[in-house]
């Protein structure tokens, strides 16, 4: 028989947790400085004392990229990954501030990953104390394929990325074996760049350290043929590395990911294992979100399979970043990533007033948009204002800072456009939703149900399928009278279709955006 997990031992369970800021705060900001602060220092690059590529650094810088992703998703990988990248700088780093940065950025994360595992311990000894055996006897599910399959396109482009840098850093060595040492004159220095007069003809050079090059002095450059480099600043051809890095690492992270959580399924599904039992809601997104069985929440994390509200047995390792199956009379839900914090409460469609009656006495001008909310629309425009700024930045830097600063871009860029425009329009005979890669045209007459979330207004369909708007700058109840009226003289018939659409034009647009800066620069 399974214990219910009450409020008390959730108190318990979440004394010995780590609060959310340290990592997502405290070692993101850290991150930042740090990071900051080194592309600040100035760099030096003579004819005596060249900047040479260094292949170990554009795989490391991959590390220190992917440093802040992790510690918001994965904080003890993020911590690890810290820790690596503070080791590194140690020992390589010839920079003593830079050096210093990244040692107490490591070290901070040492202290926080200790705190984290021993946290988990401690929710282990908790979780041990409250739950008891039981042995569940239930057919694995079906295998989602998806991490892995992206894993192994992953694995192709970082195979591919390994492949040319070969190429290129082959042709490059031969190049610079045949090259013949001229002196060149300084025609023009702009931002990063200088052009040259050689005897061939003028070139253009990017450059790291604009201030070294004055008009009219006499620069070093090995030439052979049509090919050209500066002795100070030669080629750097290590840019594919960055990029296999981080693709081989995604596809062992999305690779380990899926094999931990079927092996984490087969534990549980074929013996005795601990158990409680734990209320289950679906959030607007449709992960899993636990409860105490007092309504009370604690964790979240996505499944495969759809599911009802209820109450499920939570067996396995029920701790923040543990692997917890969800157990119903008639089968199990597999997590496809482990438990995370979830404090927030989720609206009951099931209370009293939560259903819209109020009919509209006139229809408005169709097709009527659902406008968004004041604070939707302000957060839009900075956020568009972020994306722009930092795009522009990315054009005028070098190296994989540009990869970081673009992704920021691009994620503004797509979240300001989702929140400054409608998520929805109304039209005589359906509902245009909006989501974030799917336009869903959703008929009157498939709705059974107008109903209201906080601030927002949700349509359900017969299914149980609901699609739960943003918040508008329009009352809840407003919409909600228009929306019944607008299903009270609708057609009968139709079905819901969905298209691609969204915000994917967008993430699509900046997509060539970001290629043509990258291939510019």
């Amino acid at each position: 028989m399974s214990r219910p997990f009450t409020a008390e031992h959730l108190r318990r369970w979440e004394a010995p947790t780590v609060p959310v800021w340290v990592y997502r705060g405290v070692l993101v900001v850290g991150w930042c400085v740090a990071f900051g602060y080194a592309v600040s220092i100035p760099v030096t690059c003579t004819p005596a004392s060249p900047c040479l590529p260094d292949p170990g650094f554009s795989v490391a810088v991959a590390l220190v990229l992917a440093t802040p992703v992790l510690l918001w998703r994965e904080p003890v990988l993020g911590c690890c990954a810290g820790v690596l990248f503070g080791l590194l700088e140690v020992v390589f780093e010839e920079h003593d501030g830079i050096r210093l940065a990244f040692l107490l950025h490591g070290l901070a994360c040492a202290v926080v990953a200790l705190w984290l595992v021993e946290a988990r311990r401690a929710q282990h000894r908790v979780f041990g104390e409250v739950s008891s055996v039981v042995t569940v006897s239930r057919p694995l599910p079906p295998r989602f394929t998806g991490r892995s399959l992206v894993a192994g396109v992953m694995l192709v482009v970082g195979v591919l990325a390994f492949v040319r840098y070969g190429v290129v850093a082959t042709a490059l060595a031969d190049h610079e074996t045949a090259a013949v040492e001229v002196r060149a004159r300084v025609l023009s220095v702009e931002d990063y760049a200088v052009k040259v007069a050689l005897p061939s003809g003028e070139r253009t050079f990017p450059v790291l350290t604009p201030e070294a090059y004055g008009v009219g002095r006499s620069v070093p450059v090995r030439t052979d043929g049509a090919w050209a480099e500066l002795v100070s600043e030669p080629e750097d051809v290590t840019f594919p590395l960055t990029v296999m890095a981080v693709a081989l690492g995604m596809a062992v992270f999305l690779r380990m990911r899926d094999v931990t959580a079927r092996r984490a399924a087969q534990r549980v599904l074929h013996g005795p294992a601990r158990a409680v039992e734990v209320l289950v809601r679906a959030d607007l997104r449709g992960r899993a979100v636990l409860h105490t069985v007092d309504g009370k929440p604690f964790g979240s994390m996505p499944v495969s399979g759809r599911f009802e509200d209820d109450r499920m047995l939570a067996v396995g390792d029920l701790s923040h970043g543990g692997w917890v199956v969800l157990v119903t009379p008639d089968g199990a839900l597999l997590p496809t990533r482990p438990l995370r914090p979830y404090h927030r409460v989720l609206p009951n469609f099931d209370d009293p007033g939560e259903e819209l009656l109020g009919v509209a006495l006139e229809v408005p001008p169709l097709p009527m948009p659902v406008p968004p909310s004041d604070h939707d629309v302000r957060t839009a425009r900075w956020l568009f204002l972020a994306a722009v700024a930092a795009t522009v930045g990315a054009a005028f830097l070098h190296g994989p800072a540009v990869l970081t600063v673009l992704w920021t871009a691009g994620t503004c860029a797509v979240v300001g456009w989702l929140r400054g425009r409608p998520s929805a329009v109304f039209h005589h005979d359906h509902a245009q939703v909006r989501s974030w890669l799917r336009t869903y045209r959703v008929p009157w007459s498939e709705i059974t149900s107008i109903r209201r979330a906080d601030d927002r207004l949700v349509l359900e369909l017969e299914s149980g399928t609901r699609f739960t708007l943003a918040p508008s700058s329009r009352d809840v109840a407003e919409l909600g009278a228009i929306a019944r009226r607008l299903h009270d003289l609708s057609p009968h018939g139709g079905e819901v279709t969905s298209r691609l659409g969204g915000a994917l034009p967008v993430g699509l647009g900046f997509l060539l955006v970001a290629g043509a800066i990258l291939w510019l620069t």
